[in-house]
């Protein structure tokens, strides 16, 4: 008996594949009347991605422990998909999907090793621009900057994430929701004529969990819900704002999630590592022009690189300007009464191998069947074992060979071959930006051969990888002792593995001990030589440690290793600067200012160096972009006031050195130049006035000045 059923799996199985290989978008019937509005045009379009949201946390999903009631009136009102799934489990890549209804492995961006998107992958956006729509996108999180190329398309991207005031640090990355949708909003309210797509990206799910008044207090115990509730309500102002302009009946809604949250399932925290459903399995909700297929549930397994051709076939979009897309219109999925579907779901993780050099993830999932490639195979039977507990990937071989096959196959034929798979090499800003978002960037050394033989499995590395950033919490936190015990610990049973020598490197730099790390990073870049980060570290390690020689050829190994590394070009420059080499020092810092003309303490730097060197009218030039940009420091405020008085505006130049001694009242050097500006000016009363201040906290400044007051 069992093994008849193991010859039927394995036969439903093979008519899967069939039916995902089988049929392509162009084949589908193009169905005009789904998105029918009165006036006949084309109707506009709002997509709101929730950032990290599991599916079985949303009360119509059939949670009881929270309150959604934004999501759940909008799921009466259309059609909501019972399992979605998510193919990465991390935010970038998963929105390249939904935005391109494109493949990982087509794409090329399958974690957060990718520099972007390939600019020959059209976009959603851009399609739907280029047939008439006024298009914006606002995104929470710089995990969506820009940078990544999803802007593509969009005539406003609004990607601005609350910033350090002081603009000392590009590390503060995300938005709350509530400040992200009143922006969104605000454009709602002027939007130009014409059908829109408005796609609004809401991040405060993520961890860490800190939901606002009132839902703080609501959620004590399970703020990850709270996290929810507070964005559900952002979504019920959306929907209000869309029935105040009345056109919320005619408006095509969509409201997702990236990726769930493992909340310890597996043994992992968040999300990233694993491809369980607590991280795959997403809420999906489908809103039609003139909800004609209200309340609606769909329980077979639909992918989030369906979403651009629903809404390309919902916007009435011809397919000859949507043959990029790889993913089917769901409407096959919800017009069809009483029909299921046998497609095959697929999901990848290639956080373990890109970063850690351990083996991927991938996996096929069936309305019936779940299988995880690895070097231990896993297969469950999804509806008698939603949890993933019973591996059946021995007792049910046969069902388990096919769907291995399947993978194979889908490799085949959505591989992009043009496009790079391998990881990239990232800049210092962004790798320090993610990893404030709780990510790694890292790319690991590449395996003899590439050969995936010997890859460790993640399923017995995912204590080490918990470990690892566990040490990395411990360090902001201060607490270099602890974190200092964790890896020593990791460096016995894992002697191989880079990020452990790294990390321990940058602990014990944090905690004042820079020989101890200059030894670790040696080691990092011992077991991975194309690691900049590491040779960064050097670098720091060996300035502090004031040998000019050492920091100066790790930096410049760094720097060819990987050219946009600013931070490595702002420490070489402090060693030029040490060893007398004032023009080599500015020209790296120009290179810095030219690369990040936003980045306010870099344009500062360079105008510094411009000022030693005698340069004041440039210097002037970057001092002021630099206070332009929200710098404020008591010396770039002197600095400016040299520059100021040696071209020759004596009042400028008294108004910044004011504001230094206003910033810093210690700092004696702006006190002597507001006394040799008021003397020169002839105004000898203020000049010994400001002598004294500058005597009162430099005795070696005021005997070297005392001849001149």
């Amino acid at each position: 008996m069992t093994r008849h059923r193991g010859w039927r799996n394995l036969l439903c199985l093979l008519a899967a594949s069939a039916c995902f290989y089988g049929e392509s978008i162009s084949s589908l019937k193009y169905n005009t009347d789904l998105a029918q509005t009165p006036q006949g045009r084309p109707p506009s379009v709002v997509l709101v991605t929730l950032d990290t949201v599991r599916a079985d946390r949303i009360a119509c999903y059939g949670y009881r422990q929270i309150e959604t009631p934004s999501i759940d009136q909008l799921a009466r009102e259309g059609i909501r998909f019972e399992q979605a799934y998510a193919q990465v489990p991390l935010t970038l890549p998963s929105h390249v999907v939904i935005l391109t209804g494109t493949y990982p492995m087509f794409n090329g961006v399958r974690d957060l090793t990718s520099t972007g998107l390939p600019a020959t992958v059209p976009t959603l956006a851009e399609i739907l621009r280029q047939n008439g729509y006024r298009t914006a996108a606002f995104v929470s999180s710089f995990v969506l900057n820009s940078m990544w190329g999803l802007a593509r398309g969009f005539e406003l991207y609004d990607d601005q994430t609350d910033r350090d005031t002081l603009n000392k640090s590009p590390s503060l990355l995300e938005r709350r929701g509530d400040r992200t949708m009143t922006r969104a909003l605000s454009w709602l309210d002027s939007r130009p004529d014409g059908p829109f797509f408005l796609w609004v990206h809401l991040y405060d799910p993520h961890s860490p969990y800190h939901p606002a008044e009132p839902y703080l207090s609501r959620y004590t115990g399970h703020l990850y819900d709270g996290e929810i509730a507070f964005d559900d309500a952002q979504l019920g102002r959306l929907f209000a704002d869309l029935r105040r302009l009345k056109i919320y009946d005619d408006t095509v809604i969509v409201v997702t999630a990236d990726h769930g949250e493992s909340l310890g399932e597996h043994g992992e925290a968040e999300h990233g590592f694993f491809i369980y459903n607590a991280t795959l399995r997403v809420p999906l909700i489908l809103k039609t022009p003139g909800s004609t297929l209200a309340s609606r549930v769909v329980t077979d397994p639909v992918s989030l690189v369906d979403l651009a051709p629903a809404i390309a076939e919902l916007s009435r979009i011809s397919p000859d300007s949507t043959r990029s897309f790889q993913g089917h219109s769901l409407s096959r999925m919800y017009s069809r009464q009483g029909e299921h579907s046998t497609a095959t779901v697929y999901a990848e993780s290639y956080y373990p191998r890109n970063s850690f050099g351990w083996h991927e993830l991938r996996a096929a999932i069936t309305p019936q069947f779940k299988y995880i490639g690895a070097p231990r195979p896993e297969l469950y039977e999804l509806k008698k074992d939603p949890e993933e507990k019973n591996n059946l990937a021995v007792s049910q071989s046969s069902v388990a060979a096919a769907l291995r096959d399947t993978l194979e196959m889908l490799k085949g034929r959505y591989e992009n071959v043009s496009v790079s798979q391998s990881a990239a090499m990232l800049d210092s800003e962004t790798l320090e930006k993610l990893k404030s978002l709780g990510y790694l960037g890292y790319r690991a050394p590449a395996a003899s051969g590439d050969s995936p033989l010997g890859r460790a499995d993640p399923k017995d590395k995912i204590l080490v990888f918990n470990q690892v950033l566990r040490t990395r919490d411990l360090r902001s936190l201060n607490r270099f002792a602890e974190a200092d015990e964790i890896l020593t610990a990791l460096k016995r049973s894992e002697p191989a593995l880079y990020i452990v020598a790294f990390e321990r490197g940058e602990n014990l730099l944090t905690w004042g001990k820079p020989k101890a790390a200059a030894e670790e990073f040696r080691k990092a870049v011992a077991l991975n030589p194309l690691f900049d980060q590491a040779w960064l570290g050097l670098g720091r390690a060996a300035l502090v440690l004031a040998d000019n020689r050492e920091a100066g050829d790790a930096l410049r190994v760094a720097l060819r290793l990987n050219p946009h590394n600013y931070l490595a070009r702002r420490q070489l420059a402090r060693v030029y600067w040490r060893e007398g080499r004032s023009k080599e020092a500015e020209s790296e810092l120009a290179k810095v200012a030219r690369e990040r003309p936003d980045f306010a303490e870099g344009r500062a730097e360079h105008g510094i160096s411009l000022a030693k060197l005698g340069r004041y009218h440039e210097a002037l030039a970057e001092l002021s972009a630099a206070l332009a940009l929200g710098y404020c420091d008591a010396i770039v405020y002197n600095y400016t006031g040299m520059a100021y008085a040696e071209t020759g505006d004596g009042e400028q130049a008294v108004k910044a050195y004011e504001k230094a001694v206003q910033l810093d009242p210690h700092d004696a050097v702006a006190y002597l130049n507001l006394a040799l500006q008021y003397r020169k000016r002839g105004e000898l009363a203020k000049a010994r006035e400001y002598y004294k201040k500058t005597c009162d906290r430099s005795v070696e400044l005021c005997r070297q000045y005392s001849s001149q007051f």
